[in-house]
């Protein structure tokens, strides 16, 4: 199935754990082992190696170096880290320095697991924003407020949206 990718100009093919609804990305799958919540499709990701012609990806809350490795010596070609190095952009660095660093991010505790997601996703992407603007990032922060402030900054985007669509319908 991955060989019909490749005549498309497909260039990698990326295995990612969890989805908003149940984040193993987040390292949140609570009754799970350390490698499933860090690398979660990483079973299936050896198997398909096996026979892919293209170069695989795996990703979905590694954050810690020896997981990292072991993804890569299991045959994977990238491990992709997005919520670890939005928390900590040195993280490479540290690891070069020593294997035991890792990012630490507190779970979210909320009894719907759709807004637990969505406020934990929040957090990573105001992490995000705060390295795009040149500040250091700031996991501790509360995520009911990140997740308030990025509902509020996605209203203020598509108020926007909507008035650039009504100036170009003239």
């Amino acid at each position: 199935m991955i060989a019909m990718l490749a005549p498309l100009g497909v260039d990698v093919v990326e295995l990612s754990g969890g989805s908003y609804e149940a984040p193993a990305m987040t390292g949140q799958a609570g009754d799970q082992r350390t490698r499933s919540r860090e690398a979660y499709f990483l079973a299936l990701a050896e198997e398909l190696a096996a026979t892919s012609p293209l170069p695989l990806m795996v990703t979905g809350g590694v954050v810690r170096r020896p997981v990292a490795e072991e993804v890569l010596a299991s045959g994977i070609d990238l491990v992709g880290m997005g919520t670890a190095l939005a928390v900590d952009p040195d993280l490479p660095a540290k690891w070069r320095q020593d294997a035991e660093p890792k990012v630490v991010l507190a779970p979210v505790r909320m009894k719907d697991k759709a807004v637990a997601s969505a406020a934990s996703m929040a957090r990573v992407r105001r992490q995000l924003r705060r390295i795009g603007a040149g500040r250091r990032t700031r996991p501790g922060i509360n995520p009911v407020i990140a997740l308030v402030t990025e509902l509020l900054l996605q209203r203020r985007a598509l108020r926007r949206y909507r008035t650039w669509l009504d100036g170009r319908a003239v």
